[in-house]
């Protein structure tokens, strides 16, 4: 192993090392969006047998007003739509204590018909997609969808194609039986959004949520303590301004097309619709797990699964902190034309040694030396850190006290285990740890990806260590 203690252009950088609670709303980090205060209103219940004063779900959603919760019994409601409705308050639309309603889909709002302040919880979501697009690639529509609205709070729900265990296919085979892995949750142009503490299984991609930043379009995202488990596509897509993505866990992603209809990220960063001019600004990626494989046994493993990406457009103020990844291909951490970067205190594996996985940047092929970037990279445990010397000639590029490990399950006495035929990860540092002690506390969190508090000196990685 070896540890990089050099600075490159010199100059150290300042970036927040406060932490937050888990989970946090929107309103809870920015000013401009509604808080939810939890004030009871009336309870309208819905009971799909009957029995209730409420006759059905589109009724108490006509009734409901601020502060209201509308209670759903068991049962199945079809597609739910709420467009064209706001309050000032929240509506809260809930299962009922111990109950189970379940949806095929869930619509918020549209192009025409926005809705604001409503929050959904304890509900079931699940059916497949069907249909081809004209190219012939596979519709994956997203079972939830959240358009052109403001102050929505969706938390604490299932979402997927098929509940429970599914017999996964090729996607060939998918669409010869006129059935197709849907989408988790969808949003576009929408702003004040809380994505909390959901659980999405069986999808094609977990999350993709953003918009064109024109207004509050496609700003103030929280997407915060979701596990997105058995996916085929991406784990989180973020095309938006004011991002928060936290302590999600993203595992066991599967190749259904020969990694030819997409390549499977944990988490990618991108520009709205690949619209040049858009610049994605401040946005935090903290104390999120990436694994590529948990459980033996998978069906179609996925090949290639990249780690954190931005590649595409313009971004402006990007922390990548305390984050776990153990994929199987070359990028880890891997930013590109983005200015006022940190990336501090990650931890980076991979279970193959043929394509070791980094964390580096990069910045536009055409600017001189000298352009200022504002870059640190430092505290990364990482087999490779990948800065060329092109790029370390921009403006301000510090890259310090990183940790390189080619293969941690090679040093028994820096990290607790790391066994990729068992499935088996637990990469924090041990006391004689070449990452305990060694780092640098300027810029980092506060504290580590389990909310454990950093004491100096600074350990390197996304865990601090801790004695048993």
């Amino acid at each position: 192993m070896k540890l990089f203690r050099y600075a490159l252009a010199g100059l150290a950088l300042c970036y927040p090392a406060e932490g937050w609670a888990k989970t946090s709303l929107a309103g809870d980090i920015f000013p401009n969006c509604g808080k939810f205060s939890g004030m009871p209103g009336k309870t309208l219940t819905v009971d799909p047998r009957g029995g209730t004063a409420m006759p059905n779900i589109a009724a108490a959603i006509k009734a409901a007003k601020d502060g209201d919760t509308i209670e759903l019994m068991t049962g199945d409601y079809g597609e739910l739509t709420v467009t064209g409705i706001h309050q000032q308050g929240f509506v809260t639309i809930a299962a009922a204590a111990g109950q189970t309603p379940r949806f095929t889909g869930i619509n918020i709002g549209s192009g025409r018909d926005p809705a604001s302040h409503w929050r959904l919880t304890g509900l079931t979501v699940s059916g497949f997609s069907n249909g081809t697009w004209p190219n012939g690639a596979q519709i994956h529509k997203g079972l939830v969808s959240i358009n052109n609205s403001d102050n929505i709070i969706f938390e604490h729900n299932n979402v997927a194609s098929q509940i429970g265990q599914m017999t996964w296919r090729p996607e060939a085979e998918a669409a010869a039986a006129n059935q197709s892995l849907s989408g988790g949750i969808s949003t576009n142009q929408s702003s004040c959004l809380s994505l909390t503490d959901n659980r999405l299984t069986n999808v094609f991609n977990g999350i993709m949520s953003g918009g064109d930043q024109v207004g509050d379009h496609g700003k103030y995202l929280v997407i915060s303590g979701n596990t997105i488990d058995d996916f085929a596509g991406d784990g989180i897509d973020h095309f938006a301004g004011h991002v928060r993505i936290d302590h999600n866990r993203i595992t066991n992603g599967h190749d259904i097309c020969e990694n030819k209809c997409v390549h499977m990220d944990g988490i990618q960063g991108w520009n709205w619709n690949n619209r040049p001019g858009i610049v994605n600004q401040d946005v935090i990626i903290d104390s999120n797990e990436i694994i590529v494989q948990t459980k033996p046994g998978l069906a179609m493993p996925a090949n290639v699964l990249q780690g954190i990406t931005i590649f595409n457009g313009d971004w402006d103020g990007v922390r990548i902190s305390n984050n776990l990844i153990i994929n199987n291909t070359y990028h880890g951490i891997t930013v590109y034309n983005a200015k006022n970067v940190a990336i501090v205190n990650n931890t980076a594996a991979s279970i193959d040694a043929k394509h070791n996985t980094w964390i580096g940047f990069g910045g536009k092929k055409n600017d001189p030396p000298g352009t200022p970037y504002n870059i640190l990279i430092r505290n990364n445990v990482a087999p490779l850190i990948a800065v060329s010397k092109r790029d370390a000639a921009l403006g301000n590029v510090v890259v310090d006290h990183n940790l390189v490990v080619k293969n941690p399950g090679d040093f028994e006495d820096d990290f607790v285990k790391f066994d990729p035929e068992n499935f088996a990860y637990d990469l924090r540092p041990k006391k004689r740890s070449d990452a305990k002690g060694e780092g640098s506390a300027e810029s980092a969190p506060a504290t580590d990806i389990e909310g454990n508090a950093r004491k100096s000196p600074m350990d390197i990685g996304a865990y601090a260590y801790r004695e048993n």
